[in-house]
């Protein structure tokens, strides 16, 4: 697959189907993930694999706690596309069916520069999103249980010894196949 095509076919899917991910390809993403440019070459991520039944409920008991406290930014935001509230709440609860979520954290809670270590945990995440593309899987980068407040419960449930949460990627193979939302002016200048 050509970069291009990754970088402009890769969709944000909230319903996957029930056909598992090989471990080959898992490794693969994450793997991508691990490669990603840092500041300073600190690699600053942590990511938890999360793949059996027991551990998916539980992680989906702790973002379904997120809708509620999210809703208000919901109503909002899709204010002429109240359908995509129900959606979302829908894939709060039930992650879209995905059976692999990877949680995203800072390898530890010191960081003299924050912003930095954030940046580049997002180009890891980037790169899985991109790998998982190619391989014919999809994800879905969600903020949501930082935005809604869960995040430290995350850490402690799933990662107590590292830093903070900062997001969650669902993997799998799609159910769907959503189109390129349109894209918003006035998001750069050449100057």
């Amino acid at each position: 697959m050509e970069t291009k095509e990754a970088i402009f076919g890769r969709r944000s899917v909230r319903k996957y189907t029930d056909q598992p991910v090989s471990d080959e390809d898992l490794m693969e993403v994450i793997n991508a993930g691990l490669v990603a440019p840092s500041g300073i070459n600190l690699q600053p991520w942590y990511f938890v694999v999360v793949k059996s039944e027991e551990k998916l409920r539980e992680l989906a008991q702790i973002t379904g706690q997120v809708f509620g406290k999210f809703k208000p930014v919901l109503d909002k935001r899709f204010e002429k596309n109240p359908e995509a509230i129900d959606e979302t709440e829908e894939f709060l609860n039930t992650m879209g069916g995905a059976k692999i979520c990877i949680l995203v954290f800072l390898l530890k809670d010191d960081y003299e520069d924050y912003t930095t270590v954030v940046e580049g945990t997002s180009a890891a995440i980037q790169n899985m999103c991109l790998m998982a593309y190619d391989k014919g899987l999809a994800t879905c980068w969600l903020t949501a249980a930082l935005r809604g407040g869960v995040g430290e419960e995350i850490r402690k449930k799933f990662a107590p010894d590292k830093g903070p949460y900062l997001a969650m990627l669902t993997l799998g193979y799609p159910a769907v196949s959503p189109k390129m939302p349109p894209r918003r002016e006035g998001r750069y200048v050449i100057i």
